[in-house]
Formats: C-alpha cells, sequence, structure tokens
C-alpha cells in the first residue's frame, strides 16, 4: 500500500509517518502505533517557524485514527480480542469475517471492521475473546446461529475440531 502522503508549511509533499508508542491512559502503559507526519517547529506563543528542527505534527484524521488505535489498546488491555488474535483465529480455522460475524450475532461486517479499525465495544470484544479462546463455546455459538445452512454448521464444527 502506498504511503499517504501530505502537504508541508513549505507546499512539499512529505510521506505519513508511524510508530510504536507508549502512553499512559487511565493508569495504564499502553503501547499503539501512531500515525504522524514531520514538519518545522513553530512557537506556540509568536508562531514563529524554526527551520532548524522538524518535530511531529498530526492532521485531522492522523489525530482521529491515533485516539482509535488508544482506544483500542486500552480494550485489549481490559481484555478484548486484539484485530490480530481474530485474523489469527480466521485464518487457523478459514472462516471468512462475515461468517463469523453472524456466527457471533453481530452484523455481517463487524469482524471485518474491528480487524482494521481496532475494537470499537469492550463487551463485544471480550465476548469474541472469550469464542476464540473456547471450542466448545464457539460451537455452541455456530450450533444456534439461525444464518448459517446445516451443512455450513457441520463444516465449520468439524473444522473447530481438527
Amino acid at each position: 500500500m502506498e504511503a499517504k502522503k501530505i502537504l508541508t508549511r513549505e507546499n512539499e509533499l512529505t510521506v505519513e509517518l508511524k510508530e510504536t508508542v507508549e502512553k499512559e491512559f487511565k493508569g495504564l502503559k499502553l503501547s499503539f502505533e501512531e500515525a504522524f507526519y514531520l514538519d518545522y517547529k513553530v512557537n506556540d506563543e509568536t508562531g514563529v517557524v524554526d527551520k532548524t528542527k522538524k518535530v511531529k505534527h498530526y492532521t485531522k484524521d492522523q489525530m482521529n485514527r491515533n485516539l482509535k488505535a488508544l482506544k483500542s489498546a486500552y480494550m485489549i488491555s481490559k481484555g478484548a480480542a486484539a484485530p490480530s488474535e481474530i485474523v489469527r483465529f480466521r485464518t487457523k480455522y478459514n472462516i471468512a469475517a462475515s461468517t463469523l460475524s453472524l456466527i457471533l450475532g453481530f452484523s455481517k461486517n463487524t469482524i471485518s471492521n474491528i480487524e482494521n479499525e481496532g475494537v470499537t465495544s469492550l463487551p463485544s470484544g471480550r465476548l469474541i475473546k472469550m469464542c476464540l479462546n473456547n471450542k466448545d463455546l464457539m460451537t455452541q455459538y455456530i450450533r444456534v446461529c439461525d444464518s448459517l445452512d446445516n451443512q455450513k454448521k457441520q463444516e465449520l464444527s468439524a473444522r473447530l475440531l481438527e
């Protein structure tokens, strides 16, 4: 995927950068990937641009994504499933994101959204984690899922038992 381009104060294109940062949030040290770009330092009081030093700056979109990443890291630390855990589980058992969403009683795109944007709800994230870690519970959800036909239910249950 091509890196996002951002215009600097000098109207020059620069690339979006990412790094893993640690932040304290609600008394917890959390680690997540932060997006930013580098541009000249600006004195907050005078507005004078210091062209000798570049510092991190954030677009509105980057700030929103960084806040989502922080929130997701917080929820994961409180017991929600991480997007990578969900992807690993689905890959291991060859289950489509939309199918897993339906099995767990979510709307069709919920799992895909969580994998791409992070956890948005602590109760949902915890439910997903419990199901990923407990094949018996996942099998029960498959058995009672009204959105799957019996053949699909048997296939999925058999894959979980492998």
